[in-house]
């Protein structure tokens, strides 16, 4: 039977409380999906285990190189934005909560405040419903409004990043999930309250009571109070009712068992977690659910529920965040599908062991840094390399005399990788060194605009930043000369020739980088003061013209830098050990240049190889040994 049919077959009944019109439910707005999350407690279940495993993802940031190898960053300001967030939220929280919004209603706001450099110093999450979107017919989006704050609050486009998932109709608009599964919803919310209603008192009215006659008002209201008194209410459940005067009860509601609840609650779950697409086993569901099915479920949890979601916004980051600190970086972040993951551990594993994969190249596609001298085959003791075409040669007896022989190639080659490995691992502290200098002196040229009166009185004092520039650098040009050295120095000291060349070579680099940085940076101020700008703008002018070149300058310095010193060492340990002669090998990729080319294959003395490398700024050539 219809439950609207009961009804119909009742007549004449008159009700003691006030008629509800029956109509559809209001539709939710974007804060009512919002307020849903914690209404009900399935999409909660869902979003927060959903949002919980976006936000334990970790971010990493990588630096390419010329080779179009990735470089691991560790140590950045993009990073610390993105772990510290703003003052009252971590990394985590804001990831959270923005993976929330982006499953219910299909749309996140972050705000990014700039700090005096201009660039993101806090990110703070929005409320989607308490942002407007001013659209352009130029810029389709030319700003934004913010209203949660008693007024409006203009926001300029370049301080939000705006992440939606896409509504066919509407360019502007988005869809979340939970729009998706509106009817759901409110079938979830409304079955609920019913239950609640039940317990309290069994959803009432449930029954008409009939009388032949017409009652009057006062008996009416009189016995509406008396059954109300004896049976309302949770303590009055299920009492014996006695009617007399030809009173009679008629059951008109359906009940719990015919509206079958558990069946229709059970039903929607299922189309909730059919909307997002979660797997039952991540739920915590043990309906049906074996050990491989639940180990199929975490592999559709990560790939199709995670992995897009990173996926999504990692892309919109490296559109419109990462730019902001710099060219050349891009986030990403750490694998997060188990299958995935055991293949490239196997891989790796199955790589080394057969010698066709260096123990970095195994390290790098699982996701680690690489090593020094990590950079090398295992080759296994039983296999040896024989040739196709020609016949098998067997070895040399114990007792014939062992021929001296020059390295093959492919072992020069070999020598060659390795050292730009162990050199671009060096890069890394004389970056991060120079960048730590120039930031220094970026203020110092900043605090002296107070009191200049012409350019010259707020460029930096040269002579002072020679000094410190050479003192900050002998340490790092000693360091990764004397590893370079590392076997000779165990049975000889560093002599005179050495200290000398590590003294002159730090303050050769020191006058070098100053005096390019004064030259440069004159006719940046003189335009600023011919154009009679203010201090602030000044100031702007000065950082970026620190910060624009930094990457490029500070990298340049390190190469160079790091490649003279490493060879200066190998050939002070060379001649300690008896070397007399060293060939000069040059990259050989596309990168090489015919200037360096044309030393390659070339033989030196050793005491004439000393300062032939670098040919030039970024050079990546070295020597190798004639043994």
């Amino acid at each position: 039977m219809a439950f609207w049919d009961v009804f119909k077959r009742v007549k004449g009944m008159r009700f003691g409380f006030a008629g509800v019109p029956w109509s559809s439910p209001p539709e939710r707005n974007t804060s009512g999906f919002l307020a849903a999350y914690g209404e009900i407690y399935s999409l909660f279940g869902i979003c927060i285990r959903i949002a919980t495993a976006v936000s334990e993802v970790k971010w990493r940031l990588y630096k390419g190189s010329e080779r179009g190898e990735r470089n691991k960053v560790t140590d950045h300001a993009l990073l610390r934005l993105l772990d510290y967030a703003n003052e009252f939220q971590t990394g985590q929280e804001i990831t959270e909560l923005m993976q929330l919004h982006m499953d219910l209603v299909g749309k996140a706001y972050w705000y990014l405040p700039l700090n005096k450099f201009r660039l993101p110093g806090e990110i703070w999450i929005l409320p989607p419903h308490q942002v407007k979107i001013v659209h352009s017919k130029e810029n389709f989006i030319s700003g934004y409004i913010y209203t949660g704050a008693g007024e409006p609050i203009p926001i300029s486009k370049g301080e939000i990043i705006r992440f939606s998932m896409p509504d066919p109709l509407n360019p502007y608009g988005s869809i979340g999930y939970a729009q998706a599964a509106a009817v759901e919803l409110d079938s979830e919310i409304f079955a609920g309250k019913w239950n609640r209603n039940f317990f309290y008192n069994s959803a009432r009215p449930d029954a008409a009571l009939e009388y032949e006659e017409t009652l009057t008002d006062d008996e009416f209201e009189k016995l509406r109070a008396q059954w109300q008194a004896r049976h309302g209410g949770l303590s009055q459940a299920h009492k014996i009712a006695i009617l007399e005067g030809g009173v009679k009860y008629k059951q008109i509601q359906i009940s719990q068992k015919d509206m079958d609840f558990s069946l229709l609650r059970k039903q929607t779950r299922e189309n909730l977690l059919f909307t997002f697409g979660m797997p039952l086993s991540v739920m915590g569901i043990s309906e049906n659910v074996n050990r491989a099915n639940a180990e199929a479920g975490d592999y559709t949890f990560a790939r199709w529920l995670i992995k897009p979601r990173l996926t999504r916004i990692k892309n919109k980051l490296n559109e419109q965040l990462v730019p902001k600190f710099g060219t050349g970086i891009e986030l990403d972040f750490d694998e997060v599908v188990p299958e995935t993951v055991e293949m490239k551990k196997g891989l790796a594993e199955s790589g080394v062991r057969s010698g066709w994969m260096t123990i970095n190249e195994a390290r790098k596609l699982n996701g680690f840094d690489t090593v020094p001298k990590g950079d090398v085959f295992l080759i296994p003791f039983n296999m040896m390399p024989t040739p196709a075409d020609k016949p098998i040669v067997p070895p040399p007896s114990a007792e014939a005399p062992k021929a001296k022989v020059r390295l093959a190639e492919e072992q020069k080659e070999a020598m060659w990788r390795s050292y730009a490995a162990k050199t671009e691992s060096q890069e890394k502290p004389f970056i991060k060194m120079v960048g730590k200098l120039f930031d220094e002196q970026a203020d110092e040229v900043v605090d002296n605009l107070k009191g200049a009166d012409k350019p010259e009185d707020a460029l930096f004092d040269k002579d002072k930043a020679i000094e410190k520039f050479k003192d900050t650098f002998r340490p790092l040009i000693e360091e990764i000369f004397t590893e370079a050295a590392e076997e000779a120095l165990k049975q000889f000291p560093l002599d005179a020739d050495a200290l000398k060349w590590l003294a002159t070579r730090s303050l050769a680099l020191a006058k070098m980088v100053n005096g390019t940085t004064i030259e440069q940076l004159r006719p940046v101020l003189a335009e600023g003061f011919a154009a009679g700008e203010s201090i602030p703008k000044l100031t702007r002018r000065i950082r970026d013209f620190y910060r624009s070149g930094y990457e490029h300058r500070a990298s340049t310095v390190a190469r160079t830098e790091v490649i003279a010193a490493s060879n200066e060492g190998s050939l002070w340990r060379y001649e300690r050990e008896g070397v007399e002669k060293a060939e000069f090998y040059a990259a050989l990729d596309e990168r090489t240049c015919d200037e360096c080319m044309d030393y390659h294959g070339n033989e030196y003395k050793i005491e004439e190889a000393h300062g032939l490398i670098p040919v030039h700024p970024n050079c990546r050539c070295t020597f190798i040994p004639i043994v």
